[in-house]
């Protein structure tokens, strides 16, 4: 089974300033300062990062940062698995961690393998870290296990996944159909088919649906306006994005935000 999350570094650092003081992240990442502050400005909120405190750091989400006394800090990017069969939110920002004594716990064991090589060790330095992720997203959602599934945890198709990997990566244009299956030198009647046999969903259906379940992590995960998040998934007309969330879901995209966000 696919886990929801990849890893693409992890270490402890020091800092006088950022090499980035301002933009957005190349993917997600996770900072954990031992030492040190920040001022961080994210989504309209600015606030100070200290030590003990952790902040998260989205792949689409602008932001503003510099130090105001040295740093030093674990340092965690990683990226959503777009291969894996459900999604877990997680909040961006200063994170407030209820249950620090599993948190701590989790980053003390990955700082005893910081230097390891063997592969047990690497592979339980990897399960510490996928469990502080876990909390997090746990603790935000309140329990709640996103319940998104696309099916690609049983597709063997690699044509599919392939379209599946383009269509999230292009979430916020147009997506045509002719399009997408120019890039993928196939035609729209054998896409359809494979997608029908593989998630018993048309092309344009999945594209919907990862249209939503990009809406409902901006709604529950961001400030964004409603408008803002629509224009993110790949909608020009508020109207038409609230018709299609509203149907997905059954509730407008303001009441699922209030629902949810906690």
């Amino acid at each position: 089974m696919e886990k929801p999350f990849r890893f693409i570094e992890y270490k402890t650092t020091y800092r006088d300033e950022f090499d980035v003081t301002e933009g957005r992240q190349p993917t997600f990442a996770l900072f954990y300062l031992k030492e040190g502050s920040f001022r961080l400005r994210m989504d309209g909120t600015e606030t100070v990062i200290g030590a003990g405190d952790c902040a998260v750091f989205a792949d689409d989400v602008d932001f503003n940062r510099s130090v105001i006394s040295p740093i030093r800090f674990i340092y965690l990017k990683f990226a959503q698995n777009p291969q894996c069969s459900f999604s877990l939110p997680l909040p961006m920002g200063r994170v407030t961690v209820r249950d620090r004594q599993r948190f701590l716990s989790n980053l003390d064991r990955y700082e005893a393998l910081m230097d390891a090589t063997d592969a047990r060790s690497l592979y339980y330095r990897e399960h510490c870290l996928e469990d502080i992720l876990v909390q997090l997203s746990d603790e935000y959602t309140g329990g709640r296990v996103a319940a998104a599934t696309d099916g690609l945890a049983d597709c063997h198709d690699p044509l599919v996944h392939r379209a599946v990997t383009l269509i999230r990566e292009g979430i916020r244009g147009k997506l045509r159909l002719a399009e997408l299956c120019r890039a993928l030198s196939t035609n729209p009647s054998t896409l359809n088919f494979k997608f029908r046999k593989e998630l018993s969903l048309s092309v344009g259906a999945f594209i919907t649906a990862e249209r939503m379940r990009t809406a409902t992590r901006l709604l529950v995960g961001t400030s964004f306006s409603v408008c803002e998040i629509a224009a993110r998934c790949g909608y020009e007309n508020i109207y038409y994005f609230s018709t299609a969330f509203r149907k997905c879901y059954g509730v407008a995209p303001s009441v699922y935000r209030s629902r949810y966000r906690g």
